[in-house]
């Protein structure tokens, strides 16, 4: 899900039959409909989020390699299924514009008092150019980060080149800003990595210049140890005249959203459609540091690939069609469900429904989007689902949503319209297409290196799949329109 800023199940005799289901005394599922309900599994769900939020595809930044490798990921398996393309040139992915920037790795030139830094001992912590020579200066912070920098020390960093090390907080970071470069100081760097754009990025930079230096590296340059004492206050060091440079390397290139389609059974109605999404993208290799994305939104996209396959090997299909969408640039702002909304390759007044996935594999713990007020436990969650947006356009859709829930059995919370504007649902219902958000609430390892495939419900998973897969039958088989009874 898009930032704000830019419990194990009830054991049942029925649990061998349909191991996903919450409870006991359930809804019994059509029997036309049973063969794809069953073929959702949490294992299925494992093997698909095990791969896009595995070392292979590194975070799936959008732009960056890992985020190609998952689309392929996503399209062999439309493929395999049979699913049919909706793209002109038969395949089924959904280009547009992209460009990549990164420093150049072989401009990266780091020198103090005269005496070159190595460049394997260089890495850059926010792609841009540089060209500096200024005065250095050399901030320790104690153990104990100061909330802020006293006015006398913060006056001797405007306009110098400022290596930092410990821990910067709020108010020392608000110092730094004068700064004509802010280069950190760590035990190890990584090299200059690629972040994805969706404009033309030119070739200047903005504010001024973040690289890293190793702490080796530093200390063979002006001679001496640099360690971290235990006391509170900073303490300042002149180092001598500094020399930054740097250029950028910029790329275009295609980012793709991943798009296919199950055709629906009648002749007439199969020009209808029922879009079922989730996006694809996360943050990605951030400076060596990966950010997996398990929950967000590995768990929606393997929702995604779970439902195409029920509905592609179960013996009936919907009446209407189904549009499967993996949308790409989320986490920068909604850009490929914006993309895939503005340049649809079907017609999008034929779309009678979106159905949106996203972070649908954890039980929610901690504060909800921030707030101190909304706290969670974990184990009142195992069964929880957050139903987002789906009163706000058409209340028929939130009653298929309850009828088609009878077989699956969540107990579900209304108390997310906070997030309603923050996934690529919304694309969708600013063009008056119903929409219902499934979303599981939030944890501490939200955009956070540590939201990874261990922690993961699985059930949960394929709960939501097969809420999905149930609602999307009934929204294929509804007669007539979704009624448009709620204003906005």
């Amino acid at each position: 899900m898009r930032s704000r800023f830019a419990a194990p199940l009830l054991a049942c005799s029925l649990a061998l039959v349909a191991q996903a289901q919450f409870r006991p005394g359930l809804a019994e599922v059509p029997g036309n409909l049973k063969p794809g309900f069953d073929s959702i599994s949490p294992k299925d769900g494992k093997e698909y989020l095990g791969f896009l939020a595995g070392p292979e595809c590194e975070g799936r930044g959008s732009g960056e390699p890992g985020f190609e490798k998952a689309a392929n990921y996503v399209a062999a398996h439309f493929k395999k299924l049979g699913l049919k393309s909706v793209m002109a040139d038969g395949s089924y992915f959904q280009y547009n514009d992209f460009w990549r920037v990164r420093t150049d790795p072989k401009s990266l030139a780091v020198s103090v008092g005269g005496k070159s830094i190595s460049v394997n001992d260089i890495g850059v912590v926010a792609s841009g150019k540089a060209d500096i020579s200024a005065p250095g200066m050399l901030l320790v912070l104690g153990k104990e980060a100061p909330e802020k920098l006293d006015d006398s020390v913060a006056a001797q960093l405007k306009d110098k080149v400022v290596f930092v090390v410990g821990t910067v907080s709020r108010g020392v970071r608000l110092a730094l800003l004068d700064a004509k470069a802010v280069v950190t100081v760590a035990e190890k760097v990584s090299a200059p990595g690629w972040t994805g754009r969706a404009s033309d990025p030119g070739t200047a930079g903005g504010g001024n210049a973040r690289l890293m230096v190793k702490r080796e590296g530093l200390s063979n340059a002006i001679g001496q140890a640099i360690y971290q004492p235990r006391v509170i206050p900073a303490t300042v060091t002149e180092l001598g005249n500094v020399v930054v440079k740097a250029s950028m390397q910029t790329e275009k290139i295609k980012i793709m959203n991943v798009v296919a389609k199950l055709e629906g059974s009648d002749p007439k109605l199969k020009e209808e459609y029922i879009g079922i999404g989730g996006h694809l993208d996360h943050l990605g290799n951030r400076n060596g540091t990966i950010y997996y994305g398990a929950d967000d939104d590995g768990s929606g996209s393997t929702g995604v690939m779970q439902v195409a396959k029920a509905l592609a090997m179960n013996p009936v299909k919907p009446k209407r069609s189904v549009l499967f969408m993996a949308f790409y640039g989320e986490e920068m702002g909604l850009l490929g469900s914006a993309y895939l909304a503005n340049n649809s390759p079907i017609n999008l007044d034929n779309m009678v429904a979106e159905l949106q996935m996203d972070m649908i594999g954890r039980d929610s713990y901690g504060a909800q989007n921030g707030d101190p007020k909304r706290i969670d436990k974990v184990e009142e969650n195992g069964d929880t689902m957050r139903l987002v947006g789906s009163k706000r356009i058409s209340t028929e859709l939130d009653r298929l949503l309850m009828e088609a829930n009878q077989s699956v059995g969540f107990k579900f919370k209304y108390d997310a319209e906070d997030v309603y504007t923050r996934s690529d649902h919304y694309n969708f219902a600013r063009k008056g297409i119903p929409i219902a958000f499934f979303f599981c609430g939030f944890t501490p390892d939200y955009h956070q290196p540590t939201d990874t495939v261990d922690k993961i419900n699985f059930d949960k998973i394929a709960n939501t799949a097969k809420l999905v897969y149930l609602t999307t039958h009934a929204l294929g088989d509804y007669k007539g329109r979704l009624p448009k009874d709620v204003k906005n």
